[in-house]
């Protein structure tokens, strides 16, 4: 395969405090709603209500079947739903034993729950009285081998930390070693981890506000955030192949740049201007001039928006009219899932030609040419990614 192939989007799947599966979570930011909600019946006593993005209830026996004795951690459930959805959507038939399909998911938080869970039966009741099958889930990398098994995915995988599945993807298909990856984020918080952002004055107040877009929008302190588990998923696949199977083309991904920003390694809420910029410059050129750019931001509140990317916007706005959504303001901070959700709804605003918040006279933005994606990973990682309407 040459190295120029192009590369296009042809599945979506998630699951995400807007519902499960990418078309419902496109129909609700249209409808203007979010699902993010102020959870108080947390287990911990300690912890206030707080805004947070829960999962919907799925019944996951009857979407994934599950032949193994032992029921999957939720942080897997959630992986394999999202999963499920962006195969399905890409109309991928997986009965074929010898196909070659990638994998590639990318994590923060990894096996957190099931890490708590091991360490709590190994102080309470000690080592002689804990199965071996507890440590088993432990591991990360179990939701990469509970998809690939379940769906019967045979081609290079790999799980990551706090860097972008997708760029990986994308360099698989463009050296030929696979013709479609499927690349995700997967992430779950556990009690636990929101005491402690509770605990360090890093969630966003409820006190003074009712709605969790309207207190985002509100939020000037860059450190405080609003959370929400999930999974996303999405299907690259090389042109050939998608012309082949007679794919649908959500949009193509052109190119992307990653970075590292080793002033700002202990949190995704700030970057510094140059890093930030350094990366646009760098994709700018294949921009065509005064094409529309809808940009996905890699931030939840204004204040964070304002601190990392205002400069940027306005430069970018100077040559492209530029639409910027702030899209976990929706789904809250899903950590990694959120860098693949961000590309996610970009694809759909390329292929449903529209811009999924209205203008200020009533009207959606429509004719995007390209899509912008920030993403921020914990330890000082970015990565951007430049996506291009389909013909």
């Amino acid at each position: 395969m040459k190295s120029n192939t192009k590369i296009l989007v042809t599945g979506l799947g998630s699951i995400s405090a807007l519902g499960y599966g990418a078309a419902a979570a496109w129909r609700k930011m249209v409808a203007g709603e979010d699902g993010i909600t102020i959870k108080a019946d947390w287990e911990h006593a300690g912890i206030h209500p707080q805004f947070f993005g829960e999962t919907p209830a799925v019944e996951f026996d009857s979407e994934v079947k599950w032949d193994d004795r032992f029921p999957p951690q939720q942080y897997s459930k959630l992986g394999m739903l999202a999963c499920k959805k962006a195969i399905d959507d890409a109309g991928i038939m997986l009965e074929a034993s010898d196909n070659e399909i990638g994998l590639v998911i990318e994590t923060s938080l990894g096996a957190t729950a099931s890490v708590e869970d091991y360490l709590y039966d190994l102080y309470r009741h000690g080592l002689q009285k804990i199965s071996p099958v507890k440590f088993t889930k432990t591991v990360a990398n179990t939701v990469l081998g509970d998809i690939s098994r379940i769906f019967k995915l045979n081609g290079p995988s790999s799980l990551i930390y706090n860097s972008n599945s997708i760029t990986y993807g994308f360099d698989l298909i463009r050296k030929g070693v696979a013709e479609i990856v499927i690349c995700g984020g997967v992430d779950h918080y556990t009690e636990y981890r929101i005491l402690s952002e509770q605990e360090s004055n890093r969630l966003v107040r409820v006190a003074c506000h009712s709605n969790a877009r309207s207190a985002a929008a509100g939020e000037t302190d860059r450190r405080r955030n609003i959370l929400g588990d999930g999974a996303a998923f999405i299907v690259l696949e090389s042109e050939a192949s998608a012309v082949r199977r007679g794919a649908r083309k959500y949009a193509e991904l052109v190119e992307y740049h990653s970075c590292f920003d080793y002033r700002n390694i202990e949190d995704t809420t700030q970057r510094s201007a140059d890093v930030v910029e350094g990366a646009i410059d760098a994709l700018r050129p294949i921009l065509q001039p005064k094409e529309k750019v809808a940009y996905l931001s890699a931030y939840t509140t204004a204040g964070q928006m304002e601190s990392n990317e205002r400069h940027v916007l306005n430069r970018l706005s100077r040559s492209n009219e530029t639409y910027s959504l702030q899209h976990k303001a929706y789904t809250g901070d899903m950590k990694s899932a959120s860098s693949i959700m961000g590309a996610s709804i970009a694809s759909q605003i390329l292929y449903n030609n529209q811009f999924p918040v209205q203008e200020a006279f009533g009207n959606n933005p429509s004719d995007f040419g390209y899509a912008l994606v920030n993403t921020a990973h914990e330890g000082g990682g970015s990565s951007h990614l430049l996506l291009r309407k389909t013909l």
